[in-house]
């Protein structure tokens, strides 16, 4: 009998704390009401309502690789999209831009973690762009000879175009991926 509890206790527990969140209600844009961000998993979409534009519907460009790992997370100034994949996924922050009335694109974050099943967690690289000031960071490792080696921390510049969830789609998360490894393979990656 406590072999049953025990597994009913841990597949509740699973179920209620291991589900992603797919809506956030929160004051998005700053004027103490509250407004809706959520992904829409059948349109493959972000689907927005914001009070000062009268709560109409927002919705991004398609998010064509939407996966199972995809949540909403509540940050000081908007929210984060998180959308991981199985060994690497992308994080985009948006934040309300007063002077436009809109939701903004203004960091996005990687992680790979290729390397993690032959070297551990140690193993996972991260990058992250700021798209206010287009500075990139890497934090990346590679095997040589059977051992992990760090590659020099990477900093550079990187532009993208001004995004607002209206014309966000993952196209962009692979585009900031492809110029990532090559700034990868430039600075020493293999």
């Amino acid at each position: 009998m406590k072999k049953i509890t025990f597994l009913v206790f841990a597949f509740l527990s699973v179920v209620v704390f291991g589900q992603s969140v797919q809506k956030l209600v929160k004051d998005l844009d700053g004027d103490l009401i509250k407004d809706t961000i959520r992904i829409d998993s059948d349109s493959k979409t972000l689907i927005c309502f914001l009070s000062t534009q009268k709560f109409k519907k927002i919705q991004s460009g398609k998010i064509q690789r939407l996966n199972f790992g995809n949540m909403l997370v509540s940050t000081k100034k908007g929210f984060e999209f998180w959308n991981d994949f199985d060994r690497s996924g992308f994080q985009c922050v948006f934040e309300y831009d007063p002077k436009a009335k809109k939701m903004q694109l203004v960091k996005m974050r990687r992680v790979d973690d290729i390397l993690r099943l032959d070297f551990g967690e140690k193993a996972k690289g991260k990058s992250s762009i700021n798209l206010l000031t287009n500075e990139y960071l890497g934090d990346f490792y590679k095997a040589s000879g059977g051992k992990l080696q760090k590659i020099p921390t990477i900093k550079a510049k990187m532009v993208f175009p001004k995004t607002y969830l209206e014309n966000f789609s993952d196209a962009l998360c692979f585009d900031y991926e492809a110029q990532c490894l090559a700034l990868y393979k430039k600075n020493g990656g293999s």
